[in-house]
């Protein structure tokens, strides 16, 4: 196999791994994958808006707005107005959203911090050094629609 496609199948399997370590901790919350980042983003950032929020995890507008209501629905998400550009909606968790995100945030960062710790130490540093430059090249090769 050349070299690029065994990079393809390579990347092809890290995201089916990733996939599958990321949504096992969204059972838990009674939120879908999605939702659950949307949750972790907006612990992150509280007073994100919406668009910054598409914009950070690549998602389409519409796609995070419908998200978001539903986590309004489940309590998990206020949305106000912002108060500094009124074409701008705000996001912040509320209280029993902020307990899910410690969750979310504690749970994911025993289940990397289990996979990091099974990379010989000697490596651990190349590893991270070389997803480095994997998404720098990432964001390079990017085309925008209609550019």
């Amino acid at each position: 196999m050349d070299k690029v496609k065994l990079f393809r199948e390579s990347t092809r399997e890290l995201e089916r791994n990733l996939e599958k370590l990321n949504s096992s901790d969204c059972c838990q919350c009674n939120v879908n994958t999605s939702q659950c980042f949307l949750v972790v983003e907006i612990g992150r950032k509280p007073g994100i808006c919406v668009k910054e929020l598409a914009e950070l995890l690549k998602m389409d507008k519409s796609a995070v707005s419908r998200s978001v209501e539903e986590l309004v629905q489940k309590g998990y998400v206020l949305r106000e107005p912002s108060k500094r550009d009124r074409r701008c909606v705000v996001l912040n968790l509320t209280d029993e959203g902020m307990a899910r995100f410690n969750t979310i945030e504690k749970d994911m960062n025993l289940k990397f911090e289990r996979v990091f710790s099974m990379i010989p130490k000697e490596k651990q540093s190349q590893v991270l050094e070389t997803l480095s430059i994997y998404n720098d090249a990432i964001k390079k090769s990017e085309v925008k629609c209609c550019d």
